[in-house]
């Protein structure tokens, strides 16, 4: 059994990938047993160029039907799990340190009530991002579409930043850029809820982890994550992400404040 598992699903990430894969091979401490898979989700620019200098360390999987979802994508390595911890990671994550996936591991082990746990994520300027949020309501939502700065006292609420950062907290809605989970709990769970092609599935999946245990914000672990609001930019993606808020809110209902 390795100690850790680390995922990463790739989709036309040329740009960050390669630098995704070194940080990992780079800051994984020698003593802590892991293996990494990539999970290509039918990437058509050089994703795969850029994967090639790291096929002796870690495991390639092929779609089977081209991009099938980010979740569903992710879910594609269940049945080989053989880990304590599983690390559900982002192609444009970057490890800061050697600390950050055994800080996160160590909180998981050492508190069994805790199910998942998460870094301190930090942008590419070295700004804590605030990716730690309350659980989704549709007055939340909304604000995030809202231009200038209405309402900013309760957009600082859903992103929690009246809790201290410097210490650990629980977390009702976690960013699936960096996740680490127990990997009985992951499979137990069934993975991520494919319904979701993209968006919200981390806040489902916060849900339901959270129904039977704890997830917490570790400040311990560091990472650095190259965040691009697709969403914003593509209306072909912007449709996606209302699809995926539809069935978040019909799945777990309607919270208006």
């Amino acid at each position: 059994m390795s100690s850790v598992s680390i995922a990463v699903v790739t989709y036309n990430s040329a740009r960050t990938i390669a630098g995704t894969l070194s940080s990992v091979f780079l800051h994984m401490p020698e003593d802590m047993d892991y293996v990494v898979y990539v999970i290509d989700n039918g990437s058509t620019d050089n994703t795969l160029t850029e994967i090639a200098p790291f096929m002796d360390r870690i495991t390639l999987i092929h779609s089977p039907k081209g991009n099938i979802g980010f979740g569903a994508a992710h879910n594609l390595v269940l049945s080989r799990l053989n880990s304590s911890v599983h690390i559900i990671m982002n192609p444009d994550i970057t490890l800061l340190d050697d600390k950050s996936i055994p800080a996160l591991f160590a909180y998981i082990r050492n508190h069994p009530d805790v199910g998942m746990a998460v870094p301190q994520i930090l942008d590419t300027e070295n700004r804590l991002q605030y990716l730690c949020r309350r659980r989704l309501t549709v007055l939340d939502l909304l604000l995030r579409f809202m231009p200038g700065n209405l309402f900013r006292k309760r957009m600082d609420r859903h992103v929690m930043k009246d809790m201290d950062y410097t210490k650990p907290f629980d977390v009702p809605f976690a960013s699936g850029c960096l996740m680490a989970i127990r990997t009985d709990l992951w499979r137990d769970l069934g993975g991520f809820d494919e319904g979701f092609f993209l968006y919200a599935e981390d806040a489902d999946l916060t849900n339901r982890v959270n129904q039977i245990s704890r997830t917490v914000y570790v400040p311990e672990a560091r990472v650095c994550h190259e965040w691009e609001r697709a969403s914003y930019k593509h209306i072909s993606v912007t449709k996606i992400h209302i699809r995926s808020l539809f069935r978040y809110f019909r799945k777990w209902g309607l919270k208006f404040r």
